[in-house]
């Protein structure tokens, strides 16, 4: 028969075992240091998968309360990873780049303003000697210009003819010009075409050789004309036969050509017009010499 032995009698503590059953009021302070506690570890775990660096220091630190029952703050420590800290370089990189292309964009603009200040200078100057250039040379040339004047205008034919239906004229003509270099360069005159015209008929042209003229020469260039069964109107013809008669035509002669001279070591051709407008048949008659004007850069 078994003998039923009483339960083993608990020992009574000394109270230094657990100290909330000796303090009430650290044990209320304990739970609430374990509640904080357990929120603490769920807050860490949700966010342990996100993106950036976490801190271990709450996983393996405890909190400290001070004397007063208040919890005392603490460092964190925070541990980043490998990758998070290259992706920080890049983001700091991209950042520092991106400052960089800021302040080249706002040197551009004064970059860009000196390099027009110096091509508008730049072209200035190049402005400034071709216009000085042009000038010495259009004097330079102006003094190289022969004198002209017409000192012979004859005509030795001049008769009209009926056919069946328009006016036929024949004309011979002769003109002299006297081409005076007062300068003292020597001139060079190109192959010239001379026309010759009164009271809007054409009296003939004619193909002149070149020639050389040296300084302080006068030359006396012959122009003759010729006309064959050459139809006019009958106004122009008329007009023209009666001052013919009186020795009072208005005549106009025009000769194209280059002429040429020397300037600084180089022999310089130029496009030529002598033109002697207006010529009065009486003037030339009476020895006045009706002066032509030299045209350059002219056709």
């Amino acid at each position: 028969m078994s003998e039923h032995l009483p339960p083993p009698q608990r020992r009574a503590s000394s109270g230094f075992g657990d100290p909330a059953l000796v303090f009430p009021e650290f044990a209320s302070k304990q739970r609430g240091l374990e509640k904080v506690q357990e929120e603490e570890g769920e807050g860490e775990d949700s966010s342990y998968g996100g993106k950036g660096s976490f801190d271990l220091s709450s996983r393996f630190s405890s909190p400290s309360v001070s004397r007063n029952g208040f919890e005392t703050p603490r460092k964190t420590s925070s541990l980043k990873l490998p990758g998070f800290r290259e992706e920080e370089e890049t983001d700091r990189s991209t950042n520092s780049g991106s400052f960089v292309d800021r302040e080249e964009k706002r040197k551009c603009p004064g970059c860009f303003r000196k390099c027009c200040a110096c091509t508008c200078m730049f072209l200035s100057i190049v402005l400034i000697i071709l216009l000085l250039t042009g000038l010495s040379v259009n004097s330079s040339v102006k003094a190289s210009l022969p004198q002209v004047s017409v000192t012979n205008l004859r005509f030795s034919r001049l008769d009209f003819a009926n056919s069946s239906t328009d006016l036929l004229m024949n004309a011979n003509m002769k003109t002299v010009l006297e081409l005076s270099n007062k300068n003292d360069k020597l001139l060079y005159y190109s192959p010239m075409k001379a026309a010759v015209s009164s009271e809007n008929i054409n009296l003939g042209q004619k193909r002149l050789l070149g020639f050389t003229q040296s300084p302080g020469n006068v030359t006396y260039l012959s122009i003759p004309t010729r006309l064959r069964k050459s139809k006019v109107y009958d106004v122009d013809a008329t007009l023209l036969r009666n001052k013919e008669k009186k020795l009072e035509a208005v005549v106009n002669v025009r000769l194209r050509g280059k002429l040429g001279f020397d300037w600084l070591g180089f022999r310089i051709r130029l496009p030529t017009v002598i033109a002697c407008e207006d010529v009065k048949q009486s003037d030339v008659i009476n020895g006045l010499k009706p002066m032509c004007d030299v045209r350059i850069f002219s056709q």
